[in-house]
């Protein structure tokens, strides 16, 4: 399993580094003039920030939410592959107890993690489709 895992590491770190490409394709006009504000000038009384600002900062825009799926994505996939793993662990315990026992918690705990992994997926869902006027 441990000479497996630098495989299976390498391939999660090839699809971060290809989403990450996503991110980094944005493209940006060079003849603006970006004018920077201090941090908190917008949550700090009398900052003079309006909501839109936040809503086209690159950060909450784009970054943010990248992280958020790509962990939700992460998290999802290392569940569905100890799921697998834990199929595997019961099958070639040949009836030795403490093995199907190993098992039978890793099978129980990848469950609850996709269960936790896909729940907060359509938490995040919904929140992000509430339009605040």
């Amino acid at each position: 399993m441990k000479k497996h895992f630098s495989k299976i590491f390498g391939v999660l770190l090839a699809v971060f580094l290809l989403n990450g490409a996503q991110l980094a394709g944005a493209t940006f006009d060079r003849t603006e003039t970006i004018i920077s504000k201090p941090v908190g000038a917008g949550i700090l009384p009398g900052g003079g920030s309006e909501g839109t600002d936040i809503k086209s900062s690159i950060l909450f825009a784009k970054i943010i939410p990248f992280l958020i799926n790509w962990t939700i994505n992460l998290a999802i996939g290392l569940a569905v592959i100890m799921l697998i793993v834990g199929g595997y662990m019961y099958m070639t315990s040949y009836g030795d107890d403490e093995k199907k026992q190993r098992a039978t918690r890793t099978i129980t705990y990848s469950i609850i993690g996709l269960i936790l992994a896909m729940t907060a997926y359509g938490i995040i869902f919904i929140i992000t489709r509430i339009q605040l006027t």
